[in-house]
């Protein structure tokens, strides 16, 4: 399962999607409120999302899997991970957020003003613009709208931390993947949460942002191909 960011759609994992499923069952959702996904009564803070993933997972009756996630998507998988650790045999983090690290600040998108948004999230705006998924009115529309849902869940809890995240039960293999130029979630961010798990191994990306799926959407899916693959046998 592949999580999205804030305010993006499960369109955004296109290229994942493609190059995985040759060899996997790959479920690439909108969560509650993005994409074509209805807003969920109760579901008021990003945490809650993971009891929405947990529902979803009983519903689809998925016993073992692994779950990645870019940005608070990967928030989303991390707490996912934390609350079912014994069902999730492989994690992925992109340039995610989740719990503070001690002088490694996050920044906020949606703070950024609107002509350094797009610069803000990706190293070379005009390489994006030519691998987005993202491409269609109805593409458009539906980002304008999940930003304001982005908006809401952060007012509600914050951009980094979730108070109840427990690490130590983070223990499955976990692959964290970084755009070495993120000015979002900064590589060091990366590399203290590498010291904080307790089986993750950290590739940074160089010339790359906030998104490599998207910056970068072919050395991402290698780089998730064969994490998968040497993990395979703790999914079968």
């Amino acid at each position: 399962m592949l999580l999205h960011g804030g305010g993006g759609t499960g369109k955004a994992w296109w290229y994942q999607l493609e190059c995985l499923s040759t060899h996997f069952r790959v479920i690439a959702p909108d969560m509650p409120g993005f994409g074509q996904s209805e807003k969920v009564p109760g579901i008021e803070r990003v945490s809650d999302i993971v009891v929405a993933i947990q529902g979803w997972l009983g519903v689809w009756n998925i016993e073992r899997f692994a779950i990645g996630g870019n940005s608070m998507g990967g928030r989303v998988a991390l707490g996912v991970a934390a609350q079912m650790p014994t069902q999730v045999r492989a994690l992925m983090l992109l340039d995610a957020v989740g719990v503070n690290l001690k002088d490694v600040p996050i920044v906020n998108p949606l703070t950024l003003p609107p002509d350094q948004f797009m610069s803000g999230l990706v190293k070379h705006p005009d390489r994006y613009r030519k691998l987005t998924p993202y491409r269609t009115l109805s593409d458009a529309q539906e980002l304008n709208h999940g930003r304001h849902v982005f908006a809401q869940y952060l007012g509600n809890d914050g951009i980094a931390s979730d108070p109840s995240l427990d690490l130590t039960r983070v223990n499955m293999p976990t692959l964290l993947l970084w755009g070495r130029d993120d000015i979002i979630v900064p590589v060091e961010y990366g590399r203290q949460l590498e010291k904080a798990l307790a089986d993750a191994e950290l590739l940074i990306i160089d010339d790359v942002g906030h998104l490599p799926h998207i910056e970068e959407p072919q050395m991402t899916c290698r780089t998730m191909a064969d994490f998968l693959s040497r993990h395979a046998n703790l999914l079968a």
